[in-house]
Formats: C-alpha cells, sequence, structure tokens
C-alpha cells in the first residue's frame, strides 16, 4: 500500500524539477545517503552547524544581536536531517503566516 506524499514534499519536488541548483543538490545529498558511513558524517556535521547556530541565538539572546533569527536559522537547518524538528518548524511558520494574513487583511481595513 503506497502513501500519498505530502503538500511541502511534492512542493519541494517540483521546486527541485524547476531549479538546477536545487536538482545538483538533491543528487549529492543522494551519493551522501548511499553509503552508511557519509550518511552519519553529514548527519553529526548538520547536528554540529545547527547546534551551534541555536546556541549562538540563544547567547544573542541577551547580548546585542539577532538572537532569533539564529534560532530560527538554526532549526531550519537541524530540520534538513530531523523529521520532528521540521515538523515543529512548519507549525510555527504556518502560525507566523496566519498572523501575517490576518495583520493584513485588518490593516486593509
Amino acid at each position: 500500500m503506497t502513501h500519498p506524499a505530502p503538500e511541502g514534499l511534492a512542493a519541494e519536488l517540483d521546486a527541485a524539477e524547476r531549479s538546477p541548483l536545487l536538482r545538483r543538490m538533491h543528487a549529492l545529498r543522494e551519493r551522501l545517503h548511499r553509503r552508511r558511513s557519509t550518511r552519519l558524517v553529514y548527519r553529526a556535521l548538520v547536528t554540529t552547524v545547527g547546534g551551534a547556530i541555536v546556541a549562538t541565538g540563544i547567547v544573542l539572546l541577551v547580548l546585542p544581536g539577532p538572537g532569533w533569527l539564529l534560532i530560527f536559522l538554526g532549526l531550519g537547518v537541524l530540520g534538513t536531517e530531523f523529521p520532528a524538528i521540521r515538523r515543529v518548524t512548519d507549525r510555527f511558520k504556518a502560525w507566523v503566516l496566519r498572523l501575517w494574513h490576518r495583520w493584513r487583511a485588518r490593516r486593509s481595513r
């Protein structure tokens, strides 16, 4: 039994078909994920980079700088490898978009 692709995945696949850069990135990722060792190294690298960005964002919450921006950027990086984080960021993005549309509708009245 096959399951239909989620809307987000279908949109990503459509975008990948349109953009040569995204096609190359997906091809590179497929090559990296073929071997277990490269998959683990790639995942460790993404985890390290994403975690470092989030940690820097947390530090910048109390220091001058774009703390929240870095936290969301780091979660976006982590979301490329961890489905649970991706779901959280997708829900947050939908919530922000709802607020934005509500604000724009209210402002246009």
